[in-house]
């Protein structure tokens, strides 16, 4: 099962095997979202050097940091 994906600053939303293929330059941001960006990539990076998780792909519409989305048991097919 492909893992759903979403955008920490777009609206987009999808898998990563979507995401994969793509490679867009971000956009610069305001230092406010470069900021919330910034703590994003490094709590990426913490956890892929202590091998919980791997990197996940960037987002496909603006380049930036996608995290995961964690489903809730009403959102699970029965």
């Amino acid at each position: 099962m492909d893992n759903a994906i979403r955008c920490t600053i777009c609206t987009w939303r999808g898998t990563e095997s979507e995401a994969h293929g793509v490679n867009v330059q971000p956009a610069p941001l305001p230092p406010e979202l470069e900021e919330i960006q910034r703590a994003y990539q490094e709590k990426q990076l913490e956890e892929e050097q202590l091998g919980g998780h791997h990197r996940l792909p960037t987002c496909p519409q603006c380049g930036r940091v996608t995290v995961a989305v964690h489903l809730h048991r009403s959102h699970a097919a029965l």
